[in-house]
């Protein structure tokens, strides 16, 4: 099993080295880096870029390892979150097998490793153009620095003045006219050894970039050899040469029919767990309807005592007002025959006193008639 993790602990190792070696250099470094702040500058942030790129490429490999080899365990009940971008053809190719044996014919098999080794390859596309980038960027600072120096060169020989006779203030003129000329080269040869160390750093990490991709590249390359089933277009080697070889369309013929009875038997696993996914919703939809049926007996059965209950209170309450009504319709008898009695007695006290009183009336009456009489028998007597 390869380890991408012993290439990437190499590519820490050296840099850490190269760190020791520039802070120990540092004083000489930074006169030299300060000669063209700007050129020297931009060579190390292209080569932090590519330290970044080519780092990342090895550590890709990282998850791609850990997915594959999850899969030659069998190990398909945890999916990863997200496919490893190198194995992203591979991955989907391999799923669609997850439910029978592997089995890739030789053409599938030389796609799927074209197509990883694409991948990788244009990766390290990137780095070697940095690479390149880095020693372009260190010949055009030497050029830079060179033309400046040889401009200056010719302006300090036109400066000088041999004839004055001065040979004191001669010296003083051509040293300040070599400044210019020595801040060329330390241009041109600052910029060149920026450049190149560049480069030649970058181009040891990509080197172990290579060799990890290389490594995984062919233990894929050994386990997809594995389950892959060979052609059968030269299995009669050993056939007689007067009976002719099998030609190579036939073979292709053969292989593309295996292909598509491949092809087949994907569609019909799928049907197959579409199928076992129809039964198990039937299944369920079934057990959801014998719930549905068991709760509404129950409904119907507590419907049953409820009626039973109502039925019961109300023949209970049909007693009790039956009772309260006879109850009523004795009292009122009882009620009305007192009520008779008293109007028999008040009818009876009633006549009584309208007899008297009637008497009584009568009695005056003859009174007052005698009365009369006996006042108009005065009166006759009287006159």
């Amino acid at each position: 099993m390869i380890k991408p993790h012993k290439y990437l602990n190499r590519i820490i190792l050296f840099l850490i080295a190269v760190t020791i070696v520039c802070t120990v250099l540092f004083p000489k470094m930074q006169d030299a880096f300060a000669t063209n702040i700007v050129l020297n500058g931009l060579i190390a942030v292209v080569l932090l870029v590519g330290i970044v790129i080519s780092m990342r490429q090895t550590y890709m490999l990282i998850p791609a390892l850990d997915w594959l080899e999850k899969f030659k365990k069998n190990d398909r009940s945890e999916k990863t979150s997200k496919v490893p971008e190198l194995l992203g053809t591979m991955a989907t190719m391999m799923e669609e097998q997850k439910n029978r044996k592997l089995s890739l014919s030789t053409v599938s098999m030389n796609t799927l490793l074209d197509g990883i080794a694409s991948r990788m390859d244009e990766g390290r596309e990137v780095t070697r153009y940095i690479i390149g980038l880095l020693i372009f960027l260190g010949l055009l600072g030497t050029f830079w620095g060179l033309l400046t120096t040889i401009g200056s060169i010719g302006n300090t020989i036109d400066s000088l003045q041999v004839g004055s006779g001065d040979v004191g203030l001669m010296f003083d003129d051509l040293k300040e006219g070599l400044a210019a000329p020595l801040s060329g080269m330390g241009t041109a040869f600052s910029s060149s050894l920026f450049g190149l160390a560049g480069s030649l750093i970058l181009g040891f990490i990509d080197l172990q970039s290579g060799q990890a991709q290389g490594r995984f590249f062919n233990h894929l390359e050994d386990w997809l050899s594995g389950i892959t089933k060979l052609s059968s277009a030269g299995g009669n080697a050993n056939i007689d040469t007067s009976e002719g070889s099998v030609p190579s369309y036939v073979s292709a013929l053969l292989e593309q029919s295996a292909d598509s009875l491949e092809n087949l038997n994907r569609v019909i696993v799928r049907s197959e767990d579409n199928k076992s996914e129809i039964n198990h919703a039937i299944t369920n939809l079934s057990s959801q309807l014998s719930a549905l049926v068991d709760h509404q007996s129950d409904i119907h059965s507590a419907m049953v005592k409820m009626v039973s209950a109502l039925g019961e209170n109300k023949k209970e309450d049909t007693n009790i007002s039956a009772k309260h009504l006879r109850n009523i319709d004795i009292q009122l008898k009882a009620l009305t025959n007192e009520t008779i009695k008293g109007q028999d007695k008040f009818t009876a006290s009633l006549h009584s006193e309208i007899r008297l009183l009637a008497r009584t009336l009568g009695a005056i009456v003859d009174s007052s008639t005698k009365s009369n009489k006996k006042i108009a028998l005065t009166a006759k007597r009287d006159e």
